[in-house]
């Protein structure tokens, strides 16, 4: 709900578009300097602490962004929402891969996309039907996500189990020996280069579409967050059954369909010319990021193993991390330029990240 409204929030508090990016870019560097620690951490000592407690120092971001009355208050909520908030969904995923069987893993994963991309469907639905309503402000959503936030905590905190196999006391295990044994596979380094490649094009999808629907277009709020709504529902679409519909088809094939789809909604994006043309962008983009979302961890699957399954997880979404970061360079482009070259680049970016795909060399173990 609050994502698809991030951008109109910030411009109506007076940022500009480098303030834009750099609330992103602040989030994504606490992320990614702090993701791969997270990880090693919970294949330490547990999956679960590293789920809520990081979670709950989030909280503080989301009270700042919800009372903020400049664009330096978001910045300082991005801060301390990046300490936390990208640590949340891999540590997910690292535990629904703990209690999965090998060859049931994909099928899990994708259940896990689901459910997660019903919230993210039923999210910007329900704030866009909200900010139909006269008395109900872009800051109203965000408190009501704080009293959702208290929920979920509390949710966590009595209801989910610790997932992390047992390991013998008197063995010492080197983690860091774990991260370098990842980063020495060409093929998982790959999967890294595919990451980074895709989600700068994403990066860029999610940060300038709002900004062209309002000035360029000159559509709603409502409208513009409802954006969110028909990406959400393609990523919804694409996840659902997906894990059976790959068990009869090449999951390296249709990677690079889907890495290259991304691609082409980022390069039509300049050609959109009212509400509805936008909204078939964002169902493609969304259809390419739900297939690469689950393909991309299923893949970090089978490279790592269940001692450095939480740092293999922590590494690929920092790689999304870099590629959100990178995107601020992009801001002097959209200022002096306008936001086709943007849109541009980040078309030819998504489809360059097919190249470290065809050119990978899965590990032997790992079957496609």
């Amino acid at each position: 709900m609050v994502g698809a409204i991030a951008i109109l929030y910030a411009l109506d508090l007076g940022a500009d578009i480098l303030q834009v990016n750099l609330i992103s870019t602040v989030e994504s560097t606490m992320s990614i300097l702090l993701l791969v620690p997270f990880g090693m951490l919970a294949d330490r000592f547990g999956r679960k602490p590293m789920l809520l407690y990081p979670r709950i120092a989030m909280s503080l971001g989301i009270i700042a962004r919800a009372f903020a009355t400049e664009p330096n208050h978001l910045l300082l909520a991005a801060l301390v929402g990046g300490f936390a908030g990208a640590d949340f969904f891999p540590v997910l995923v690292t535990m629904v891969t703990d209690v999965a069987k090998p060859g049931e893993q994909r099928e899990a994963i994708s259940t896990l996309y689901l459910f997660s991309g019903i919230g993210m469907l039923l999210g910007p639905l329900i704030g866009s039907l909200l900010l139909t309503m006269p008395q109900v402000t872009l800051r109203n959503l965000y408190q009501i996500h704080l009293i959702a936030e208290v929920g979920g905590i509390t949710y966590m905190a009595y209801m989910v189990r610790e997932t992390r196999p047992e390991t013998e006391k008197d063995v010492k295990i080197d983690y860091r020996s774990h991260v370098t044994s990842l980063l020495a596979s060409n093929s998982f380094r790959g999967i890294l280069a595919m990451g980074f490649l895709f989600y700068f094009t994403f990066a860029i999808l999610n940060t300038y579409i709002p900004i062209y629907g309002r000035v360029n277009l000159g559509l709603s709020d409502a409208e513009i967050s409802s954006f969110s709504f028909y990406q959400n529902v393609a990523i919804t679409l694409i996840r659902f059954s997906f894990a059976t519909f790959l068990r009869s088809a090449s999951t390296r094939l249709f990677l690079i369909l889907t890495l290259a789809s991304g691609g082409i909604s980022s390069l039509v994006a300049p050609l959109a010319s009212n509400y509805l043309s936008v909204v078939l962008i964002r169902l493609a983009s969304g259809m390419a990021h739900g297939s690469v979302a689950i393909l991309g961890a299923s893949l970090v699957a089978a490279e790592s193993e269940a001692s450095n399954r939480g740092a293999a997880q922590s590494l690929y979404n920092m790689s999304h991390g870099v590629g959100n970061i990178t995107k601020v360079v992009t801001s002097s482009i959209a200022e002096t330029l306008g936001l086709a070259p943007v849109f541009i680049l980040g078309g030819l970016t998504a489809l360059s990240s097919t190249i470290p795909i065809i050119l990978r060399r899965p590990p032997q173990r790992a079957a496609d």
